[in-house]
């Protein structure tokens, strides 16, 4: 159990931490060849009340802007005398991806592409001091931030071209048990799906909430909406959820709301087209689909009908693609497979 007051030694460079007050810092990372600094915009809300540590992060990657607002906007919303505890907001995680709105930073990689490897700093933790710029921003941000927290929370949205339904993924199941908390409070969030599993891209060692999950933290990511987008619709439902959490650890008062499917789910197939033309999608996110059904078509610039793409196994609709134009081997949809 986490200690109600565990913000009580909580310190950080630069930034004030009186009770029942905000305070917002610019954290530097390093110097860019023309001088400029890259730096890490910080907020703190220190509630008026003793209570926990929690980490809210968006934007590790420069299209996830919708993870952006939502942060924001829960930052300037909640009345720090009902807060218990502090929350820690960095609203850009990986500021140089977020000024070009790609996945990654694209001076990063211009210069050299393999001399710059490792580029994304989601997958560079607990970072590197002595590492080039992924490595220095995940350092920066684990060590003079993340690493105080109880709870860990890291939004994103899917690459542009893409959108999931309110998606959680938890820390890989060889953690250990505090992954059923962070599974509870991914339910809490109201999460359509919620993905448990050892295995894959979301649940790497070099991960921050496998990272922070190891220490003892409660700790996940979501994905939500659209890469490259910011919908109203989305916002708001990151805002329902990231307060259901909130009152579910008794950082809030109140009552959670039950929204979300809250579907537990093992693993994602990736369905990919074969030939190339203009994407026809027959489905849509949270569908419940049945081996064999019919997913999308592809028409060639002709009109006609080249490919037909059908659901390898029955399970839900997790992702789909938006772009409106598909080649051989590229996703179409995700399904889910329930535990």
């Amino acid at each position: 159990m986490l200690s109600a007051e565990s913000d009580k030694k909580l310190q950080l460079n630069g930034l004030k931490l009186e009770r029942g007050e905000r305070s917002r810092a610019r954290i530097p990372v390093l110097e860019f060849a023309d001088g400029a600094l890259l730096e890490l915009p910080v907020m703190v809300l220190r509630g008026a009340k003793p209570g926990p540590v929690f980490y809210l992060g968006s934007a590790f990657h420069g299209d996830e802007v919708n993870g952006v607002e939502i942060v924001a906007k829960l930052a300037h919303e909640i009345d720090l005398r009902e807060l218990s505890g502090t929350i820690i907001v960095v609203p850009a995680q990986n500021p140089p991806a977020l000024q070009v709105q790609h996945r990654y930073s694209i001076g990063h990689w211009s210069k050299s592409p393999l001399d710059q490897s490792p580029g994304d700093p989601w997958a560079c933790f607990p970072g590197d001091p002595n590492g080039n710029m992924a490595s220095l921003i995940a350092h920066k941000l684990y060590s003079e931030l993340m690493q105080h927290a109880d709870y860990l929370v890291d939004i994103h949205t899917p690459t542009t071209g893409g959108r999931y339904a309110p998606f959680a993924f938890l820390p890989p199941t060889r953690v250990g048990s505090i992954v059923e908390a962070s599974e509870k409070m991914a339910k809490s969030f109201g999460a359509d799906f919620v993905l448990a599993t050892n295995e894959g891209v979301y649940v790497q060692d070099s991960n921050p909430h496998t990272v922070m999950a190891k220490k003892g933290a409660v700790a996940l990511g979501l994905e939500v909406g659209e890469g490259g987008q910011l919908d109203a619709a989305v916002t708001e439902r990151g805002l329902r959820g990231l307060r259901n959490m909130l009152r579910s650890i008794q950082m809030l008062s109140g009552e959670s709301e039950e929204i979300g499917r809250r579907l537990v789910i093992t693993s994602m197939s990736v369905v990919r087209a074969t030939r190339g033309g203009l994407l026809h999608r027959e489905v849509a996110l949270n569908d419940d689909v049945k081996k064999g059904q019919l997913v999308a078509t592809i028409t060639n610039l002709f009109g006609e009908i080249v490919e037909e793409i059908r659901a390898p196994h029955d399970g839900p609709i997790v992702r789909i693609a938006t772009f409106p134009t598909v080649g051989g081997g590229e996703r179409v949809v995700q399904l889910g497979v329930p535990r």
